[in-house]
């Protein structure tokens, strides 16, 4: 989840933003645990109930353990709380719906009230905890046999069908060929040549992919069961990369989704138009390329009079028509396309690397096509 900078912003001023939004995150989720309702805790540790004859010995034991494990989430080697776990999976952050929480550096269970569902049984060892914290609902088995919480991933809830091809594992309603798998595959490695970047280090790791119609689908697979509001306005399709586990869910028609791998392929600090650009150019938006959108794209960003990169970052997210079809990822990409015909590979490749935040990006654009302004530059790639 990208944070949004002011225009021409230092790299301190960035930090003192993050800080502040940190601060309001904080303080938006202690309101909600504050906020009155009808559960309570009746004891418990970290769970709210609606009544305390929801509460036995099987709930105690998860309240405790999902209590230790909120409490040092991110912090603490939290592993003996669960099941075995494969050895891809982050030790501190094993949960991928919570990976996809950012800005939060509290302990987890000051932020979050976890009301109770309800228990459902898979079988006589398994049960699975529905809890709800207010603005959506997570999913979280617990295995009473041995006394540990487990990953929602290793339920395979839904009999996702399996399809491993070098280090990727992909999941997904329908069958997958290898064919299909080898040519996305191969759109990596030749991204990855062409800007100069060594691929070894994505293939050291194994990565693994839940592929959906929609993000609120894949969300769900790994236990996110309602629509999270830390999705951008009105986002159906598209993305997400959990960096801890190298776990990426993936929204769009297309199983193997291109554009997020090549977030885990390039490695290269850069901005966010940048890094986005990148990944659009080389592996689409959503499921088509770049130039499928780019026309309407153009045509709200001159219907809206935006001459500025911070007015496509507020574009971004108050028009849920251009983000619908990911408007700020569409320009990056046709910009950089742009560029690297202009300049070359070669010139190219040190121009993505040398823009690790907006200004630096402004700042060698206007030297390169010798432009004195940033809206003067702006209009030389945008304007119709």
């Amino acid at each position: 989840m990208p944070s949004f900078m002011k225009e021409f912003r230092s790299e301190q001023s960035q930090k003192i933003l993050l800080f502040l939004r940190n601060i309001g995150m904080y303080a938006l989720f202690l309101f909600a645990s504050l906020t009155p309702g009808k559960a309570q805790n009746f004891g418990l540790r970290i769970l709210s109930v609606s009544d305390s004859s929801q509460i036995n010995q099987e709930m105690k034991l998860f309240d405790s353990l999902w209590f230790h494990c909120i409490q040092d989430y991110g912090r603490k080697d939290i592993s003996p709380l669960f099941t075995a776990i494969p050895k891809s999976v982050s030790n501190t952050n094993p949960i991928t719906v919570l990976n996809f929480i950012t800005g939060i550096d509290v302990p987890l269970n000051y932020v979050f009230p976890f009301k109770f569902v309800k228990r459902q049984s898979v079988n006589d060892s398994i049960s699975v905890y529905q809890l709800d914290l207010g603005w959506m609902q997570m999913a979280i088995p617990l295995n009473l046999s041995q006394k540990k919480i487990m990953r929602f991933e290793s339920l395979n809830n839904y009999g996702l069908k399996k399809c491993e091809y070098k280090n990727l594992t992909i999941y997904s309603q329908e069958e997958i060929s290898r064919k299909e798998v080898g040519q996305a595959y191969n759109r990596l490695a030749f991204s990855a040549k062409e800007l100069g970047v060594d691929l070894g280090k994505f293939q050291s790791k194994s990565y693994t992919l839940y592929s959906a119609n929609s993000i609120a689908e894949a969300y769900a697979y790994v236990g996110g069961l309602q629509y999270a509001s830390f999705f951008f306005p009105g986002s159906r399709y598209g993305g997400m990369g959990d960096p801890f586990n190298q776990v990426i869910l993936s929204g769009i028609s297309t199983p193997v989704h291109v554009h997020e791998l090549l977030h885990f392929v390039i490695d290269f600090p850069c901005n966010l138009f940048i890094n986005e650009g990148l990944a659009s150019c080389y592996g689409g938006v959503s499921s088509v390329d770049y130039q499928t959108n780019l026309k309407s794209v153009l045509d709200k960003v001159t219907a809206s009079n935006v001459h500025t990169f911070q007015g496509l970052f507020e574009l971004q997210i108050s028009d849920a028509s251009f983000n619908a079809v990911r408007g700020l990822y569409v320009m990056s990409a046709f910009l950089l396309d742009q560029v690297k015909k202009d300049i070359g590979i070669t010139k190219f490749k040190q121009f993505i690397r040398n823009c690790k935040t907006d200004q630096e990006m402004i700042d060698s654009l206007k030297l390169l096509y010798h432009l004195n302004s940033e809206r003067e530059l702006f209009d030389h790639f945008f304007a119709n």
